[in-house]
């Protein structure tokens, strides 16, 4: 399964998702399983901001190497699923791309999420970038728990 995360700056949700993706999947040992992130006015100069690094190391990812790229056809095409962190995003990706509409789906349908668009933490305090990641951490359980191989 490849999946592309999608926010707005591809700085912080997104990236958020990509690597708590690849490190749960990598740790259930799942073969097949890899996320990427782009963002829908992502600059390859928007730098990763600290909070997100400090929510990623808690995780044991000590290491958030990522440069800011804008989504498009090439990155979506590669993707089995298309999962935007807002209905904003959402709409901006069917209406500009609407011959992936068949495997676009927001994050919380996508995850059982039922509270909503996942809110941006972009400047805000580092209890803010956490509570975000934890959000994103529980919605990828609740999926990998769905979508993943079963081992006895």
């Amino acid at each position: 399964m490849k999946v592309l995360f999608v926010c707005t700056g591809n700085t912080c949700r997104s990236v958020m998702a990509e690597f708590l993706f690849n490190k749960m999947s990598a740790d259930k040992a799942l073969t097949g399983f890899e996320a990427r992130s782009a963002g829908v006015a992502a600059e390859g100069y928007f730098p990763i901001p600290g909070g997100v690094t400090r929510a990623m190391g808690e995780r044991g990812i000590d290491r958030v190497e990522h440069t800011a790229q804008l989504v498009g056809r090439e990155l979506m095409g590669w993707a089995d699923a298309i999962v935007p962190m807002t209905a904003g995003h959402y709409d901006y990706l069917i209406d500009e791309y609407p011959e992936f509409r068949k495997k676009t789906a927001l994050f919380t349908d996508w995850t059982g999420d039922e509270a909503g668009d996942v809110p941006d933490p972009i400047g805000k305090p580092d209890a803010v970038y956490r509570a975000c990641r934890d959000r994103i951490e529980s919605g990828l359980e609740r999926l990998l728990e769905r979508h993943a191989p079963q081992t006895s």
